[in-house]
């Protein structure tokens, strides 16, 4: 078991009220700076592949701008069996790529 793992068992165990404090000195810490690198809040992402669900919402896209990416070629996806999985390393590089401006570019395409 993991370090992280065996921690998450132990604030599972918690009682609700240490929880609560707990995870309320994490924000503020979280909140002391005041702009943080893709890899600070991204950097220990877990590495097992993401289902077309977590990536969407992880990319902040809809699942069929999702889809419609993989037809494209813009995002790289493996199937296995009739689901599609991404690679951490892959959506690493696309939020990287700023897919902000991919998305108000196809936002602004669609709404005028």
């Amino acid at each position: 078991m993991s370090i992280a793992e065996k921690i998450y068992k132990q604030i599972v165990e918690m009682p609700i009220k240490e929880r609560e404090k707990l995870f309320a000195a994490i924000a503020r810490q979280g909140f002391e700076k005041e702009t943080y690198s893709h890899e600070e809040v991204f950097g220990e992402l877990r590495q097992r592949p993401f289902i077309v669900s977590e990536t969407a919402e992880y990319l902040g896209v809809s699942v069929i701008t999702l889809r419609r990416w993989v037809k494209q070629g813009k995002i790289k996806a493996e199937k296995i069996g009739k689901n599609l999985v991404f690679e951490v390393d892959e959506l690493k590089r696309v939020k990287r790529a700023s897919p902000r401006r991919e998305v108000t570019r196809l936002k602004n395409k669609f709404v005028a």
